[in-house]
């Protein structure tokens, strides 16, 4: 029973019609991650094709399936040899692209001016776990908008609820007494602009301002600045600078773009408080005032859910049960973002960010060089001059341009962008591959075309043989 089967196997797998439906299969598998690529972006055509599973399997089976017709063929001949090397070729292509699948690398590097890096960062999303006994990493494999997220449970009652692959975050305050706490303020800015004979055109802003951290103490309005608590500005104007005096009074003073200057106190124990700076046109109205507020931020599903410029993912975590039995509290962490919650007196730390992955050498940017077109700001080239530090007898200077990447130790370094900052860039962005399997692939193309060549060579001197001389041909 077991020899028919494996019988019936064997001549399934050597037959031509698997080979045939095979690479029926692949082809349309192809045309349908090409497709996903160019409608969406290349990580939904690695989710639903190129990483999915049953594209391995049809892969495996082609590999099986060459295999098996190489080894029905014994004992080899030499006039097997153009044969035989054709299918050695493609099997090594298979093992090729194999291998760079499991142990490539495809990720960004960003170095700072006279300073060092050897981290790569992969678009590969993961969470990682810290308590005072251990580490550990768990992967969390990024998926499209269209695919429903299961959730994910994680030791020490922890969870991730909600996955967003597309994220962008919404601010907002909420009142605290803790040490931190600090004022906040909503604003809505209103402008009316008429042209000409034609109606006032209305536009409106809202903004939140925070007093206990610099990045949320200040905010643009067009060209004016607004500033809640801290000292008043010393630059000219158009800026606004506000104080709160009590829980229910605010300061202000302001310095138009005339250089025109104004003050004043307004009570807050209503909404819809009216700042007035005496700009024509403006006005400000206190939509909300948290006298003692923390931040607090959630995500939402990006308005650009696909392409290069679509902004990273985002999850909701699920923290562990208060000792009194309550569902624990849930908390947004965006890429990059970090918590702490406390679990039996230890603290258990949990951070979200791309999977990071450490080259054998160090990449040091020297200088980074920009060219801009005569005339305007926009960018004509841009390289970096690095020094590869590899250890004393593999340390080197090099230029990386546009056109010109660094390749070392099976890495390439190709210049892909910078980060701006006034006067001149001072940060590099490297795009990164490692592709192990790549003289694998090389080795198999070179074999696959000797073997077809020669049976070409071979089909076209049994030809020649077959044929009558010219003598015969006469007689």
């Amino acid at each position: 029973m077991l020899a028919r089967w494996l019988n019936r196997t064997y001549k399934v797998l050597i037959s031509l019609q698997l080979a045939v439906v095979l690479l029926l299969l692949l082809t349309v598998a192809l045309i349908v991650a090409t497709t996903l690529e160019s409608r969406f972006d290349t990580p939904t055509a690695q989710y639903f094709v190129y990483k999915a599973g049953w594209f391995s399997v049809l892969l495996a089976l082609l590999g099986l399936n060459i295999l098996a017709v190489a080894l029905s063929r014994l004992p080899w001949k030499a006039r097997h040899v153009p044969f035989l090397s054709a299918h050695l070729g493609i099997l090594l292509l298979l093992a090729g692209s194999w291998i760079t699948r499991e142990h490539g690398l495809d990720g960004m590097m960003r170095v700072a001016e006279n300073e060092k890096q050897a981290i790569v960062e992969v678009d590969e999303p993961q969470l990682i776990l810290q308590s005072p006994k251990e580490t550990r990493i768990f992967p969390l494999p990024w998926t499209p908008p269209s695919v429903k997220f299961g959730g994910v449970k994680l030791p020490y009652g922890l969870a991730v609820e909600e996955y967003l692959s597309r994220a962008e975050p919404v601010f907002s305050f909420d009142p605290s007494d803790g040490p931190q706490a600090k004022p906040a303020l909503q604003l809505k800015f209103s402008t009316k602009r008429s042209m000409g004979g034609m109606p006032a055109m209305a536009a409106s802003q809202e903004l939140w301002l925070w007093d206990g951290a610099d990045d949320w103490r200040e905010s643009g309005i067009g060209p004016a600045r607004v500033i809640l608590g801290g000292k008043k500005p010393e630059q000219p104007g158009p800026w606004i600078w506000i104080s709160v005096r009590s829980n229910s009074e605010l300061e202000f003073e302001a310095l138009s773009m005339r250089q025109e200057s104004s003050r004043g106190r307004v009570k807050i124990s209503e909404l819809g408080t009216v700042i007035d700076p005496g700009w024509k046109a403006v006005q400000i109205e206190v939509k909300k005032f948290i006298p003692k507020a923390m931040p607090r931020t959630e995500y939402v599903a990006a308005k650009l859910q696909y392409g290069a410029k679509a902004p990273p993912s985002a999850i909701r975590l699920r923290g562990p049960r208060r000792p009194d039995g309550a569902p624990g509290d849930l908390l947004w962490l965006g890429m990059g973002d970090r918590a702490t919650f406390e679990l039996g007196g230890d603290q258990i730390q949990i951070s979200y960010g791309p999977k990071r992955v450490m080259v054998p050498f160090e990449i040091r940017l020297n200088r980074f060089e920009l060219e801009r077109y005569p005339g305007s700001m926009q960018p004509a080239s841009f390289s970096s001059r690095v020094t590869v530090e590899g250890g004393p007898a593999a340390t080197f200077d090099r230029l990386i341009s546009m056109n010109e990447p660094l390749e070392w130790k099976g890495f390439t370094f190709y210049q892909s962008s910078y980060e701006e900052a006034f006067p001149r860039p001072t940060v590099s962005l490297f795009s990164v591959n490692h592709d192990p399997g790549r003289w694998v692939k090389y080795l198999g193309s070179l074999i696959l075309v000797v073997g077809i060549i020669h049976f070409y060579i071979m089909r076209a001197r049994r030809n020649q043989a077959s044929r009558p001389n010219s003598s015969e041909a006469l007689v």
